[in-house]
């Protein structure tokens, strides 16, 4: 079974990401919590008739404040036999604006006192460890 984590910044292009590999015949999965990943990659492993073979989670800043646990997950995964690979994507902090500004949505991480260059500072610095952790680093 393939498992790809999709994480990054948002604004990174996660969605158009998952969108691609969904047409590519991914089962793709939105805010899954971490917690709840190993239970799902062992329901797709076992008696699914290959409907869940190739599955793609997108895991983000939305779904945690703290990553410990996903780290733990992706580290027991990749100790199974899974084949699980995790994708970070990104962009630098200029075209992350420039996209928040055209869709007119606020950051997930932007408050009434933070500015928007703020929240996606902030949102770096949080997934820095993921980042560390990642197979793939698309910008």
């Amino acid at each position: 079974m393939e498992i790809l984590l999709i994480s990054g910044l948002s604004g990174g292009g996660k969605s158009q990401t998952a969108s691609f590999l969904e047409d590519m015949g991914f089962y793709i999965v939105d805010n899954m919590p971490a917690g709840m990943i190993l239970k799902f990659a062992e329901f797709c492993a076992v008696g699914s008739g290959g409907r869940y073979s190739r599955v793609a989670l997108v895991y983000d800043v939305r779904t945690a404040d703290n990553f410990d646990e996903f780290l733990e997950v992706l580290e027991t995964l990749r100790s199974n036999e899974y084949d699980c690979k995790l994708l970070f994507l990104e962009a630098d902090v200029r075209t992350i604006i420039k996209r928040y500004k055209e869709t007119r949505r606020i950051h997930p991480l932007q408050e009434s006192s933070v500015s928007l260059e703020e929240a996606v500072n902030r949102e770096i610095a949080l997934m820095a460890g993921v980042r560390s952790k990642a197979d793939i680093i698309l910008d």
